[in-house]
């Protein structure tokens, strides 16, 4: 209350003792910046204390432009954003970067990622740390989106959350907190093997991304003669309801459907989560996924099983995002190390 984080909204009344007083934090306290990168679109974001999201906006670039074009493309858009809703620079106290790919717990550089030419150990949070001078977390996109779902869904503990976009992937929620695994490597859902023998860009043969990811959709429209490059034009013929698209997204549905319940089988969730761009394009590849789900599970794992569209929709990222970097702010480590900037 000292530093302002928290304030009094009141009192409440009693039949006993003392009348209790409530408290709420103080939003206008501190703010994040946030960035949900993907392989074709960027979005970013304003956040504060509260969990509010103040702003947002998308940036249409492709990943594969490498870190030296797409982290100033970020900062800029940042400061451009923070202007626009009113936030001073000085009153971020972290950023939060979900990225595509796999980041390392132990070093928090990118490890090998399959769909991100360049980035391959690359220091993303070193890179802001340096130009912004905050406190940077950098995490996997699915992890953003699996924690922005959590924290949405009041009482759920056990949930498995699937992002597809140009890319697959899954977040893992397990007794309410994510699951990381050993090395930060959990949840790479696409590069399971599917029932194909294509060729995945990830080097791999038959992964259900060769085939159900947007890249592989991507590939296959255009040798129809369609003039699809990233994830928002196969969005936007989803939308007009082509039907050939409408074919290949609920194809693409099953394909995933086939390796998430393997997932099921596993973790056994209550809720399974589907978010991403192309999940956004029509009902199409959500009843894919359904479909496939409740037709290879066992009765037991998909007793009670919800399978969802993402409510966040694409502020999923961004709502995890704040979630994180708040948790950042106020770790043990850093707050012993001096604390954010104030």
């Amino acid at each position: 209350m000292d530093e302002g984080f928290l304030v009094g909204s009141g009192s409440r009344e009693s039949s006993v003792g003392r009348r209790p007083e409530t408290f709420r934090v103080n939003g206008d306290r501190g703010f994040f910046l946030l960035a949900d990168i993907g392989g074709s679109q960027t979005r970013l974001g304003v956040g504060n204390l509260s969990g509010r999201i103040l702003g947002a906006v998308d940036i249409y670039m492709d990943v594969n432009k490498g870190p030296k074009v797409v982290l100033p493309t970020v900062i800029d858009g940042w400061e451009r954003l923070a202007d626009r809703c009113g936030v001073p620079l000085k009153s971020v106290m972290s950023a939060a970067v979900g990225v595509p790919g796999p980041v390392d717990l132990a070093t928090g550089r990118i490890s090998r990622p399959p769909m991100m030419i360049g980035w391959d150990e690359f220091d993303v949070g070193a890179v802001i740390r340096e130009t912004l001078g905050m406190p940077t977390i950098v995490d996997k996109d699915t992890n953003f989106m699996a924690m922005g779902e959590l924290v949405s869904r009041r009482g759920v503990k056990e949930m498995l959350v699937l992002k597809v976009g140009m890319g697959i992937g899954a977040g893992i929620v397990s007794r309410g907190g994510l699951v990381r695994g050993a090395h930060g490597a959990a949840g790479d859902l696409g590069h399971l093997p599917g029932r194909n023998n294509r060729p995945c860009r990830c080097g791999q043969i038959g992964c259900v991304e060769a085939t159900a990811g947007g890249w592989a959709i991507a590939e296959r429209l255009r040798d129809a003669g369609y003039s699809v490059y990233s994830s928002a034009d196969i969005v936007a013929l989803g939308q007009k309801r082509d039907p050939l698209v409408l074919e290949e997204l609920r194809a693409a549905g099953r394909e995933i459907g086939q390796v998430a319940s393997d997932a099921v089988g596993l973790m056994n969730p209550e809720v399974v989560v589907i978010g991403g761009n192309l999940a956004l394009a029509s009902d199409s590849l959500i009843s894919g996924v359904r479909q496939s789900i409740f037709e290879r599970s066992h009765p037991l794992a998909s007793k009670d099983l919800q399978v969802v569209l993402s409510t966040l929709k694409e502020n999923a990222g961004l709502r995890g995002a704040i979630v994180l970097a708040f948790d950042l702010v106020f770790s043990p480590d850093l707050l012993r190390a001096g604390g954010a900037r104030s």
